[in-house]
């Protein structure tokens, strides 16, 4: 799902995503200028044994944005490196969002850091960050 301010190079790698974007429940909201906004609501069957959502929501939140934010500069490229760290579980029904931007870029590889919060009737607590590396491909 697609939604605010995305760029026209994103847009068209959103449409060739909907499997994973479906499969997480996920909107972009915003994909512009190196950075990238994208949300989901935790779903039931999301939920691991200790009663909190897997980590691989808070994971593939990051590394979609992190694709995404790539785009919007008119790259496109692979996760060659991840390195999340997980501060506080989300529950049934949460809403995460992530918010990933590029820290630096050269003509091979691209750093990005992103965070997912928490967002629930008290505030917008930090639920994950993490560092991502990129590989740019061509084509």
């Amino acid at each position: 799902m697609v939604s605010a301010k995305i760029h026209a190079r994103t847009a068209a790698v959103i449409d060739t995503d909907n499997g994973i974007l479906n499969c997480f429940g996920m909107t972009v909201l915003k994909a512009w200028e190196g950075e990238c906004e994208i949300q989901a609501v935790v779903p039931q069957a999301m939920i691991n044994g200790a009663g909190f959502a897997h980590g691989s929501i808070a994971f593939s939140l990051l590394d979609t944005a992190c694709a995404y934010a790539i785009s919007s500069l008119e790259m496109r490229g692979v996760t060659i490196n991840a390195n999340v760290s997980y501060i506080k579980g989300a529950v049934e029904g949460s809403r995460l969002l992530a918010k990933v931007s590029v820290v630096s870029h050269t003509r091979r590889v691209v750093t990005l850091r992103g965070e997912v919060l928490l967002n629930d009737e008290v505030a917008a607590r930090l639920a994950a960050h993490g560092s991502f590396v990129f590989q740019l491909i061509e084509g």
